[in-house]
């Protein structure tokens, strides 16, 4: 065995013949057991004296590397039930509903192959979520079972889906000159990132417990934590939280993961990654929310590779308001595109050397000047003390509008005494509301403004100590 972890596996063989025969057990169990994955398997012949040979075992993983791609891209069968004129449809997976659902015990109640089957594990995933965190949630805490249990606010009826993914590890998997070099880079990264989420579960737990503002933004039940784990694999994790606070979780782990490294051997990897988080009602299809924030999470990715600058974390956001419908791309040019250019700067850099308008910080500190609750000379001045939310929605509305309706607007909340932010670099923006980065148009309030409506900034006002686990 060489490696697992993160839906990826490594496996040795003495013979091609048992390597095949392994595969086609390995596949026929996971169609019967756990109908709906699509399994990519490739099979490569290589001598035994390449593995622990440092100049050809790179070659081995690139060529199987490449063949598990090529294998990717080939047709894939349908491995489940279509959907039928003849046959229901399952409420959960659209899917043809041909098994009853035995967690519904009052009624009856048919669903898909699929659905059985990940309802089979549910159970089981909670009791090992909680078996892992043991240490940190006390014997006190308990993760929900139900998204209606986060402890979303009467008012505010959202989830945040977040979606985080280590930045080049594939190519860091790639680079390994060793077997055990993988190894240890595999086992190293799970474990970091493990450690990672047990330091943001701390926090929550600490705030809980000490600081009273939480409770502005989720309905504590006194032991339901207001986070839930869907995935942890590898350098992958997926969780969901009641609306207001998943941006907030996410940036925590995010500089929490950051702080980590990776071992290789000798060699140390510095880690970072980039997030997705999606805003959308708690009663929204989960499949296309989570659809979205990988869509963010890829977006960010973008980002961080077009910046090129080393070991840096960028973080993309989305509230959906009502549906959704389309790739990323088409939401944001049908809702964010205006005559005059962007409404959205995002996605922003949370981990990283560079210190722009760029980082997520600085877009806070544009929600503080909002509120005013910055720590500028002008927040002292008693007119200076926030801009009303009548006038919040007035900016809103006049960036969408163009560039003179908007230079306007800020003239005129000027003479009041209320002025926009400085961006660092851009002096200009604060009198026009706009900024012009590689012959494109954006503004940075936008991303702002709809941020003041959803993001915890009490809690970011209150220093929490390291959690000692």
């Amino acid at each position: 065995m060489g490696y697992i972890g993160g839906g990826n596996a490594l496996l040795f063989l003495n013979d091609q013949e048992k390597a095949k025969d392994l595969a086609k057990e390995w596949s026929k169990e996971l169609l019967i057991n756990t109908p709906g994955l699509n399994p990519n398997i490739a099979i490569c012949a290589i001598d035994d004296g390449y593995l622990n040979n440092k100049d050809k075992f790179p070659d081995i993983i690139t060529k199987i590397f490449k063949q598990l791609t090529e294998n990717k891209l080939k047709y894939q069968p349908q491995t489940t039930l279509p959907r039928h004129g003849i046959t229901a449809e399952c409420n959960r997976t659209g899917l043809s509903a041909e098994c009853l659902d035995k967690t519904m015990k009052d009624k009856k109640v048919y669903i898909s192959s699929v659905a059985r089957a990940k309802l089979a594990v549910a159970d089981a995933a909670t009791d090992k979520l909680h078996e892992d965190f043991k240490k940190v949630l006390k014997q006190i805490y308990k993760f929900p079972k139900e998204f209606e249990e986060l402890g979303q606010c009467d008012d505010d009826s959202h989830i945040a889906i977040v979606h985080i993914d280590g930045n080049s590890m594939g190519s860091a998997f790639k680079s390994c000159k060793t077997l055990r070099e993988i190894r240890n880079l595999s086992k190293s990264v799970k474990n970091s990132t493990k450690k990672s989420v047990e330091e943001l579960l701390g926090i929550i737990i600490e705030k809980i417990e000490t600081d009273d503002y939480i409770y502005d933004y989720f309905d504590f039940n006194w032991h339901l934590l207001p986070i839930r784990p869907i995935i942890i694999g590898g350098d992958d994790i997926t969780f969901v939280c009641p609306g207001k606070l998943g941006i907030y979780f996410a940036k925590i782990f995010m500089e929490k993961f950051a702080e980590k490294e990776g071992t290789k051997g000798d060699e140390k990897i510095q880690l970072s990654s980039c997030a997705g988080v999606a805003i959308t009602k708690t009663k929204y299809p989960f499949y296309r929310g989570y659809e979205l924030a990988e869509d963010l999470c890829k977006n960010a990715k973008k980002e961080s590779r077009k910046k090129k600058e080393e070991n840096s974390s960028w973080l993309d956001f989305h509230l959906a308001y009502g549906g959704l419908s389309g790739e990323l791309d088409d939401i944001r040019r049908a809702n964010y595109e205006v005559t005059t250019g962007y409404l959205c700067l995002r996605p922003y850099r949370v981990v990283g050397n560079e210190n722009d308008y760029r980082n997520f910080s600085k877009c806070i500190k544009g929600i503080k000047h909002f509120k005013g609750m910055d720590d500028g000379a002008e927040a002292e001045k008693p007119e200076q003390k926030g801009w009303p939310n009548s006038k919040i929605k007035e900016l809103r509305e006049v960036l969408t509008m163009g560039s003179n309706s908007a230079k306007i607007f800020i003239q005129e909340m000027s003479y009041r005494g209320r002025t926009l932010p400085e961006i660092e670099g851009y002096p200009e923006c604060k009198d026009t509301g706009w900024l012009c980065e590689n012959k494109k148009q954006f503004t940075p309030y936008f991303d702002m403004l709809e941020l003041m409506e959803i993001y915890p900034i009490k809690l970011e006002e209150k220093e929490v100590s390291d959690v000692q686990l």
